[in-house]
């Protein structure tokens, strides 16, 4: 259901812009000229290619196929497309629900990803789509942009544009390895998106591979390809962790919710001193729901504690933590599950940051906090995160009782700084965060953020300041 209301609102949009569209571009021709350069340079001639997204189909032109086929969610755009390019194919249709038993030599999605929904569902669909040699052409906007195109776009200096995903090639790279795509090249397009005579042409075939420099890149592109299917099914199970304070009127909906994974799931609800009637409800819910266990106490003792008493108490070989606040849809734990089932990684985090958030669920303190530390905690631990703060995590048991708890009251902090520690893999899946149902989310923003720099200093002092042979002799 929210699928098709995010469909239906990206196809209003476009078909709102259509009849000025190719007015747009040509107001921006040094940006598409760009594009349709690159992948022009990348596409063989005369081969079957794949548009997902294709607008008016000047993209897919440029790369002379012999066989071409453009799909979009916009009517109005199709029928320009097909107007202006009849010797191709043009489908009005969503990448989720195109049905086809075609293999293409080249797909592509030029700026595409930014207007899905989900980006995990594309690319399952888009595998199907595939032959062995199969290249995939990807250009995102570098999400340090964002607050500019938004500028640019008051002053109708850009194409309008709907809410948009936004994605650094790098955790692109870390999804499409859960959906078994290799990459095959990442690089840089544009630091300058508007000719300026030397300096555009300094700027965008020199500077966009000056390291650093380069971060600032405009447009963003990577060539991925598939991989072989991975097939591997370890047999595991699951316990599912959901750590409570006063959540009486979302524990029941959060536990109903829980889809079942692997050989078992068991859920784990550990009631941290709640003052309501949680304990009470969960307690009638275990008379119908045999895998359903509760650990209760009082006083209140913290997120951590919490998670330490569920992570002792689970029998699953996968252990993962769900917040009963249900701001990640509980629905979405199969993608934490099967990375870890599949052997592919040790360690699965949530991110909140990829997707546009309902109803502004992250106030813009906390949102640019979580930013701030995620650079940091990617600096410590040596591994990219972007959402450090997600209560979502998932990992091996064996593997938690070699983690301290107790450093980070909500246990966020131990869990990544103990992945690290023991050398895990860690890879992201994006979430898309939701509003509370009800209640009030626990965090402080001041007083919470001074808590959570001592314990990036104190993870600093653990994992990168590492005494050398005779320093305390």
């Amino acid at each position: 259901m929210v699928l098709m209301k995010e469909q239906e609102l990206i196809k209003e949009h476009f078909d709102k812009i259509a009849p000025e569209y190719d007015a747009w571009k040509q107001k921006n021709a040094y940006y598409y000229d760009t594009i349709k350069a690159f992948v022009h340079r990348c596409v063989r001639p005369g081969s079957r290619v794949l548009e997902i997204g294709c607008a008016t189909g000047e993209i897919l032109n440029a790369t002379r196929p012999a066989y071409g086929v453009g799909i979009d969610v916009s009517p109005k755009l199709i029928e320009i497309a097909a107007k202006k390019f009849p010797e191709y194919t043009f489908i009005n249709q969503t990448v989720e629900n195109y049905q086809s038993e075609e293999k293409f030599d080249y797909i592509i999605l030029a700026d595409v990803i930014h207007h899905v929904y989900d980006i995990m569902t594309v690319f399952e669909k888009v595998y199907g789509f595939c032959h062995p040699r199969t290249k995939i052409l990807i250009t995102v906007i570098n999400p340090w942009w964002g607050p500019f195109l938004k500028v640019m776009e008051k002053f109708k200096a850009k194409t309008p544009d709907t809410l948009l995903n936004y994605f650094e090639r790098r955790n692109i790279g870390k999804i499409l390895e859960l959906l078994d795509f290799s990459v095959v090249q990442m690089g840089c397009l544009l630091l300058l998106p508007k000719r300026i005579p030397l300096l555009s042409y300094l700027a965008n075939s020199l500077g966009v591979k000056l390291w650093g420099i380069n971060k600032l890149s405009f447009v963003q592109y990577m060539i991925v390809q598939p991989a072989l299917k991975n097939t591997t099914d370890l047999g595991l199970g699951c316990s599912v962790i959901i750590p409570c304070f006063n959540e009486e009127e979302n524990i029941v909906d959060a536990i109903k919710r829980i889809p079942q994974m692997g050989k078992r799931t068991e859920v784990i609800v550990v009631n941290d001193g709640s003052l309501d009637r949680t304990a009470e409800y969960v307690k009638g819910m275990q008379k119908e729901k045999r895998d359903l266990r509760l650990i209760d106490y009082k006083p209140n003792k913290g997120k951590g504690n919490a998670i330490r008493e569920g992570f002792e108490a689970a029998t699953e070989e996968i252990i993962m933590i769900l917040d009963a606040d249900m701001t990640v849809a509980p629905e979405e734990l199969p993608r934490f599950f099967e990375p870890l089932n599949k052997g592919i990684c040790q360690f699965v985090n949530g991110t909140r940051l990829v997707y546009p958030q309902e109803n502004q669920s992250m106030r813009f303190l906390n949102q640019l906090g979580n930013k701030v530390f995620s650079l940091i905690m990617t600096f410590i631990t040596n591994q990219t995160l972007t959402d450090t703060l997600c209560g979502t995590k998932a990992m091996y048991k064996q593997d938690s009782k070699h983690i301290h708890m107790g450093l980070d009251k909500w246990g966020d902090f131990d869990l990544l700084f103990g992945a690290a520690k023991v050398n895990s893999k860690i890879l992201e899946v994006p979430v898309h965060y939701k509003s509370r149902k009800s209640g009030r989310s626990k965090m402080k923003s001041f007083r919470h953020g001074i808590h959570l720099l001592w314990a990036c200093f104190m993870g600093f002092r653990e994992l990168v300041f590492i005494p050398r042979p005779g320093l305390s002799e």
